[in-house]
């Protein structure tokens, strides 16, 4: 596509019809030719938005409910996990603390394999409805 809302041809026809009609029909060309301008250019406008991405629904207040309850689990567990590897027997704080070493890795993995696979999900779930639309 050219810069230009309308091919040189066009703006070309338009200025002869301009000249050949004469003054009494200037105002008359020189609408028409605005209306040609203002439909290109809405119809540009028209497309560049269908191309452009569609902005996300705030959360709402069960998704902001469930992340609270979350972050409440969260924060119990961290809590048990600090009082499990520092109460006790000194021996054995090594030993806790390489478990919830492994426990820790173990967790954040899952989270990111769900992660990854909840954002392929999604991404083909916008491919199939790019396709489809």
């Amino acid at each position: 596509m050219s810069d230009s809302p309308l091919a040189p041809e066009e703006i070309r026809a338009a200025a002869a019809a301009h000249h050949d009609l004469g003054p009494e029909y200037s105002d008359a060309v020189v609408a028409s030719f605005l209306e040609k301008v203002d439909r290109e250019v809405a119809a540009r406008v028209d497309a560049r938005m269908a191309t452009m991405r569609q902005p996300v629904a705030p959360a709402s207040a069960d998704s902001r409910q469930s992340t609270l309850l979350k972050g409440i689990a969260i924060g119990i567990g961290v809590s048990a996990m600090t009082a499990f590897v520092v109460g006790g027997n000194p021996d054995e704080r090594l030993h806790r603390m390489l478990w919830l070493l492994l426990i820790f890795i173990v967790l954040i993995g899952a989270a990111g394999a769900a992660r990854a696979g909840r954002r392929i999900r999604s991404r083909e779930a916008d491919r199939a409805r790019r396709l489809t639309g």
